[in-house]
């Protein structure tokens, strides 16, 4: 009984990781669109030879080209979180030994799946994936607060370049 009962939590566990990733995933795209929206801004604002009206100034030049390059490297890193993660090299070693991620169920044949489901444990297959859903969540999540914080240090730069600062 205790083993349907950890089963059960791990599914529930399986779950919110799921729920987890998309959230992050949501996050990115607000934060990809966020910064999208900061980039097409400053070009529209920007003319030939007064980028963001920033017309001379040594301080007022570097602060607007760090700061789109800030704004940038925070698009780039929303945009590795919501960047799929396949891993097909390890998945098509691993899949025997699991049949939970969508990766490994590709290669099974339909037979074998309904006997391995059948007749045995799937807490060890379950564990893994646990395990692997935590670190991509953890990346993911990492990655939109590096992306914010990136886009929102770039936006001051670009404001304070504005200003002729």
């Amino acid at each position: 009984m205790a083993e349907r009962g950890a089963v059960r939590d791990a599914w529930q566990i399986h779950t919110a990781l799921t729920d987890l990733i998309g959230k992050a995933d949501a996050k990115a795209s607000f934060a990809l669109a966020i910064e999208s929206a900061a980039l097409t801004a400053i070009i529209a604002m920007s003319g030939p030879r007064e980028p963001f009206g920033v017309q001379k100034g040594f301080f007022s030049v570097a602060s607007l080209r760090a700061g789109v390059v800030m704004i940038c490297l925070g698009a780039l890193t929303a945009v590795i979180a919501v960047m799929p993660r396949l891993w097909a090299s390890p998945a098509d070693r691993q899949w025997p030994r699991n049949h939970i991620y969508f990766g490994h169920l590709r290669q099974w044949d339909p037979h074998l799946l309904a006997r391995r489901l059948a007749e045995e444990d799937p807490l060890p297959a379950l564990a893994r994936q646990i395990v692997i859903m935590s670190r991509i969540a953890w990346l993911k999540h990492r990655c939109v607060q590096w992306s914010l914080v990136l886009a929102t240090a770039g936006a001051v730069l670009v404001v304070l370049a504005g200003f002729g600062a």
